[in-house]
């Protein structure tokens, strides 16, 4: 069924069933469709080691991007040339059955075409329809990477898994958008396909017209890109997303996939065109200088503040969150977390959380709360996975002396002292021996004491403490993460065991 609701029986030598192109579409779609499965899986699924989860963030040209404004080093500079040059070769192959998205945008497409048979019709690609995702790059340049996360097509597919896929606001406005415009969330709000659409608009390989075009007008029916002018033979390149409605549907089997060849239009058809071009063509021209120098100038401002920016972002807080291993400060964080939420399906003890504070710099972003769960002592499975270097990669070693938070100790509040019992709970789980017990007020029952320059934040001391609703011992967040300045002389590991305790 195509998205016009044309039927796909076909007619003459080209469209229908018969044709290749119908075949490989629903290729496409299945294709899509499994990596959509898979990372549905992964991103469900307890175990964090998980190839798909490990490998699929890292290879998606939105992280990829976002990891080059935030970082700039090689390795996202090599991973994006790659994706520019191919996309220059054979157009947005991604956004074909690569997009974690596609496979939704495609499905509202086919319910499209269920239920409004009469299909799309070409428009025109102006300056004004680059105007969002121009601006979400510009935002994310300067260091305010919420609304980039909010529809970066991997972080909103990772954001809604993380919460058992149930409906999320950017998951019903992107797949409400298939419904309604057809891939025009593909040329219009994704600051990925904005990327794309500029690398492939020449590209060498693509869906192009041939001679013999009856002028049917099915293609541009079928296209949901909107991006088929039947009238005139061409193609917009830039915004065609691959995904072989038009050619499936040629009944001439005029439209193919291949190089760039001179469209073979009739003599009227030419003429017309030329007309087109005299009469409009200074007008096109001075519009787009004034829109391209507006746009010029806003980049401009942005790389000239970006980095004051990214400094006054969040004020001074009394009080830092505890963000996971890695994330150096909030201002790093911040300046590069896309919200893709895949470190917080990395964690095996479930203890980074989307953050809730309403300040709009930092919310959504991975937290530790330990009231949920701690952090393994050498665990540094989120560090391993996140695609942007938001979580700069640290190794076992480092991790040990990594110091995430500070620990607080409410010696009045434990139930040592409240209801004369034993506990040790803290100091027994404490991997580095930063809570130990010994002697207090009362001989024979010990009580807890800490030793700060040991403790690296990982939150179990206050996970097993059965104070509530405020436990007498927890950790409070750093400006700054840094390293202890001296090995912790006990190391029991991440395996410890939660015992009961004589509460």
């Amino acid at each position: 069924m195509s998205s016009a609701g044309e039927t796909e029986s076909g007619e003459g030598k080209g469209g229908g069933r018969s044709s290749p192109y119908f075949l490989l579409k629903w290729i496409f779609r299945a294709m899509g469709l499994l990596l959509l499965v898979l990372l549905a899986r992964a991103l469900t699924h307890p175990d964090g080691d998980s190839v798909v989860l490990s490998l699929y963030p890292k290879f998606q040209p939105g992280q990829i991007i976002a990891g080059l404004f935030s970082h700039g080093n090689s390795a996202f500079v090599l991973s994006f040339l790659v994706y520019a040059v191919l996309t220059a070769l054979f157009g947005r192959f991604f956004c074909a059955f690569l997009c974690p998205l596609g496979a939704g945008l495609e499905a509202a497409v086919l319910l499209r075409g269920f239920a409004k048979p009469k299909g799309y019709s070409y428009r025109r690609s102006g300056i004004w329809r680059s105007v969002v995702p121009f601006s979400l790059l510009l935002l994310f340049w300067a260091g305010i990477t919420f609304p980039y996360g909010a529809l970066e097509p991997y972080s909103v597919v990772a954001g809604a898994g993380y919460f058992g896929f149930r409906p999320s606001l950017a998951l019903l406005v992107v797949l409400g958008s298939g419904y309604f415009l057809g891939r025009g969330f593909c040329n219009f709000l994704c600051p990925t396909g904005f990327i794309l659409r500029l690398l492939s608009r020449r590209s060498l390989f693509g869906m192009r017209f041939k001679e013999g075009c009856v002028s049917c007008g099915k293609c541009a029916k079928a296209c949901p890109a909107s991006c088929v002018d039947y009238r005139n033979r061409k193609l917009d390149a830039g915004r065609c997303v691959l995904c072989l409605e038009c050619a499936s549907l040629c009944p001439a089997g005029t439209l193919s996939y291949g190089r760039e060849a001179k469209a073979a239009l009739g003599k009227a058809a030419a003429a017309k065109t030329d007309a087109a071009k005299t009469d409009a063509g200074k007008v096109l021209r001075r519009r787009a200088f004034l829109v391209r120098g507006a746009l010029g100038a806003a980049a401009a401002a942005a790389y000239l503040t970006g980095e004051k920016a990214r400094a006054e972002m969040l004020p001074e807080l009394r009080r830092f969150p505890v963000l996971p291993p890695g994330a150096l400060s909030l201002a790093h964080l911040n300046a590069h977390c896309t919200l893709c939420h895949t470190c917080l399906r990395a964690c095996p003890n479930q203890a980074l959380h989307p953050c809730e504070n309403m300040d709009l710099a930092l919310w959504r972003k991975p937290v530790l709360v330990a009231a949920r769960g701690f952090c393994q002592y050498e665990c540094v499975k989120c560090t391993r996975v996140c695609p942007t270097g938001a979580l700069v990669r640290i190794s076992v070693e480092e991790k040990r002396v990594w110091r995430l938070a500070q620990v607080r100790l409410k010696k009045e509040s434990c139930v040592v002292i409240t209801r004369e019992t034993s506990c040790g709970a803290c100091a027994e789980i404490c991997p580095t021996g930063a809570v130990y017990m010994a002697d207090g007020l009362i001989p024979g029952r010990p009580e807890p004491y800490v030793k700060p320059e040991y403790c690296v934040g990982c939150g179990a001391c206050q996970k097993v403490c059965p104070v509530e609703p405020m436990p007498a011992i927890w950790i409070s967040g750093l400006k700054y993460q840094d390293m202890l300045a001296q090995r912790a002389p006990k190391a029991e590991g991440p395996d410890a065991v939660l015992e009961d305790f004589p509460f």
